[in-house]
């Protein structure tokens, strides 16, 4: 009985030894392979004093994503291919994150999941803000263009441009309104070159046919204009003048005036 229990003891003091030799060759396999960098696992998971989740590193769709969770377990953040922010109920609410064309683009969501703002930034550094209804079609924006140009746009329901502001490329400030087809009808404008205000009226085929503005010399004046773009008649009051209406053939030649001479009398003159 002796010697089975000597020999029972040399059996478990065996099996001990071996498991901790074992032990200390996968304590070394480990501690050479975070060396070697060769660590493999599906998931870490890092758990709170409760023992919740409070970040987790795994394989997303696009690569590896660290998942960051507050006390009570809940998602709060996504860090991957781009950053997630979430809400209290785990649905995204904000998305920064880099384009095909790596250009960023941050979208900001509605408890719905709805897109409601975005701002990205192209890579030749023109940005653009947009806005967004409650189905996630864009309704208003504001954008930079790429000579300095800044453009204030309204959209209708079916995302037709129907108002316009802005600074154009020539630094000319400009106002268009646009029809329910996406036709610019109207313009307002004042010309950097020569600071002459124009308002221009188009028809259904976007055809200039009449202008209002004030001219360069100071003429307050309307044209208006045939369907082949030609001014056949101008209404006109310079500075310190008398008013005059003009009619112009279809080369552009005046062909008949009516005036007010300096004694207020109405002047018609002849054909040219």
């Amino acid at each position: 009985m002796k010697r089975d229990l000597q020999a029972l003891e040399g059996v478990v003091y065996m099996v001990g030894l071996a498991s901790g030799a074992a032990l200390l060759v996968s304590l070394g396999l480990l501690v050479a392979r975070w060396r070697m960098g060769t660590v493999r696992a599906r998931r870490f998971v890092l758990r709170g004093d409760e023992g919740q989740p409070i970040a987790q590193l795994v394989q997303g769709p696009n690569g590896g994503e660290l998942e960051l969770r507050d006390a009570a377990g809940e998602l709060t953040a996504v860090l991957g291919s781009g950053l997630k922010l979430c809400d209290r109920s785990g649905r995204v609410r904000t998305d920064l994150r880099l384009e095909s064309d790596k250009a960023p683009l941050l979208e900001l969501y509605d408890e719905r999941g709805e897109v409601r703002a975005g701002f990205s930034l192209s890579e030749d550094g023109a940005g653009s803000l947009a806005f967004y209804d409650e189905t996630g079609r864009p309704r208003a924006g504001l954008g930079s263009g790429h000579t300095g140009a800044m453009r204030l746009s309204f959209f209708d329901k079916q995302g037709r441009m129907r108002l316009q502001s802005g600074i154009e490329d020539e630094e000319t400030p400009s106002f268009k309104l646009y029809d329910d087809q996406g036709e610019i009808r109207a313009t307002l404008s004042v010309r950097a070159a020569d600071g002459m205000t124009l308002l221009e009226m188009r028809d259904q085929d976007g055809r200039t046919r009449s202008i209002v503005g004030v001219l360069e010399e100071g003429i307050a004046w309307l044209g208006v204009l045939d369907e082949e773009q030609r001014f056949r008649a101008g209404l006109g009051a310079p500075t310190g003048g008398n008013p005059r209406l003009d009619f112009y053939d279809e080369d552009g030649e005046t062909r008949a005036s009516l005036r007010i001479d300096n004694q207020g009398r109405f002047k018609t003159d002849p054909d040219s």
